[in-house]
C-alpha cells in the first residue's frame, strides 16, 4: 500500500493529519472528545513515513490510545494492537505468504518489497510466523 492511500483512509475515517516539527516523536496520535488527529514530524519520508503513518491510524482506528496518567493502563497492550492494524494494511498475511513463496526469504528483503522499515518487517514476521 502506498502512503498516499493512507492519508486517503485518515480523510475517509475523519482523523486530521497534520505535518510538523515533533521534538521527541516521529509520529503521535490523539484522541480529543470525539475527534482524531494524527501528527507526523517534517523530516520523515519513504518507508517511515507510511510505518508511522500507518502504526498512528492503527490506534485510531482501534481506538488504542493509553492514559499516561493511569497507573493500570498498559501501553504495551495499545502499541500491539495499533502495530496489528499496521501490519495488515501494509503487509497483508496473502501477500506476505507469497512473497515468502516467490523467494523473498529474509527480512530486508520483505520490507524492500513492501516498503516498509525492518524494524516493522520483523513485526509482521512475528505476528505472521509463530516463533
Amino acid at each position: 500500500m502506498e502512503v498516499n492511500k493512507l492519508y486517503i483512509i485518515a480523510e475517509k475515517q475523519g482523523v486530521k493529519v497534520d505535518r510538523f516539527l515533533l521534538k521527541d516523536n516521529l509520529s503521535v496520535s490523539v484522541k480529543y472528545n470525539d475527534s482524531l488527529f494524527v501528527g507526523i514530524d517534517n523530516d520523515l519520508s519513504g518507508a517511515k513515513e507510511k510505518v508511522c503513518l500507518a502504526h498512528e491510524l492503527g490506534h485510531c482506528a482501534t481506538s488504542s490510545f493509553y492514559n499516561i496518567y493511569s497507573p493500570f493502563d498498559i501501553r504495551e497492550k495499545h502499541e500491539k494492537k495499533a502495530d496489528r492494524w499496521a501490519i495488515k494494511k501494509l503487509v497483508p498475511k496473502t501477500l506476505f505468504t507469497k512473497a515468502l513463496k516467490s523467494g523473498y526469504d529474509n527480512v530486508y528483503l520483505l520490507a524492500e518489497y513492501f516498503g516498509v522499515t525492518t524494524d516493522f518487517m520483523q513485526k509482521a514476521v512475528d505476528l505472521y510466523i509463530a516463533v
